[in-house]
């Protein structure tokens, strides 16, 4: 958002794109509109956590599919990365580490 290049800069956009891969939503989607000005797939999804909705963010076939369980860590991760603190934002190692523990066996 704000154009500077930075690590933590790499997380947020990481964290997007998880959120466009598990949702199959564009960041800017025009499912959007019927929200506030400004709403996007990170707000979304922030939106759906709050009100217990996990469920809605992911599709279809890929909540039939997997562990509920390692599918709600996923978008929590992929939330994690979007805060807007930068300090609070994980590094991507930490992301690495994360995925390692949510990959089924």
């Amino acid at each position: 958002m704000t154009c500077r290049v930075s690590e933590k800069a790499d997380v947020y956009s990481y964290g997007v794109v998880l959120l466009e891969l598990i949702s199959d939503k564009k960041p800017l989607d025009p499912s959007f509109s019927s929200h506030e000005n400004g709403f996007n797939i990170v707000s979304w999804a922030c939106m759906l956590l709050q009100h217990g909705q996990a469920k809605e963010v992911f599709t279809t076939g890929l909540w039939d599919s997997g562990p509920h369980d390692d599918l709600v860590d996923m978008l929590y991760l992929a939330v994690t990365c979007t805060v807007d603190s930068l300090s609070s934002r994980p590094t991507m190692r930490q992301v690495v580490q994360r995925l390692k523990r949510i990959q089924p066996s």
